[in-house]
């Protein structure tokens, strides 16, 4: 999820990686998805969960959960594709995303709560990435309207037409959209390999 706390972790980091001493940049992966679309669900738990240990060196991940969504007279009400239950769950993932700019973290938290093999709640899937599932007080205050908005702020500067929408690098491109939601992994090595970085042989 898009957060201050994420911007200062990329700033401080200077979004790079070390591998055998040199420094390069890694590839900045925006994933923007609904809670409840099936779309997003295949992406979420066929190729980012699959495929995150083997790249998490090589990308920055920001998670936003909100898609077609819309709000309302600035967030007094909000209005989702798949109906209020996805609203929550949009929210929800906000709010525990917002907790941590640790990457591992938010990608664990977003991959176990989109599989949907646990309930609905936030309590299992926070606690399994070391995140407090407790978010009653983000969810019933102003801070989960605030979080919605940013993920909206970005989401609409993209304007998508599919859900989930993955962009690299700032950039969308549909051809590697359209790839990303079969083989996610071959994209980022195939972009690896354009930059002609040293991280290719190793990851890919």
């Amino acid at each position: 999820m898009f957060s201050i706390k994420l911007m200062i972790f990329l700033i401080a980091s200077g979004a790079t990686i070390t591998i055998t001493g040199a420094v390069e940049e890694k590839i900045n992966v925006l994933v923007m998805y609904e809670s409840l679309c099936p779309d997003s669900v295949r992406f979420m738990t066929n190729q980012l969960g699959p495929n995150y240990d083997s790249l998490k060196d090589v990308i920055n991940v920001n998670l936003v959960p909100f898609g077609k969504s819309e709000s309302v007279n600035n967030g007094a009400q909000f209005f989702c594709q798949h109906g209020p239950a996805e609203c929550e769950g949009n929210r929800m993932q906000s709010c525990v995303l917002d907790q941590t700019s640790n990457q591992d973290a938010q990608v664990k938290f977003a991959v176990c709560q989109m599989s949907g093999q646990y309930d609905s709640s936030s309590q299992y899937c926070a606690q399994l990435a070391g995140l407090s599932g407790d978010i009653t007080e983000c969810m019933n205050s102003d801070l989960g309207t605030v979080l919605q908005l940013e993920a909206e702020k970005i989401t609409k500067i993209y304007d998508p037409s599919f859900v989930p929408t993955i962009v690299y690098d700032g950039k969308f491109d549909q051809k590697l959209q359209d790839r990303s939601l079969s083989n996610f992994k071959d994209v980022v090595c195939s972009l690896l390999q354009e930059r002609g970085s040293i991280a290719f042989n190793t990851v890919c």
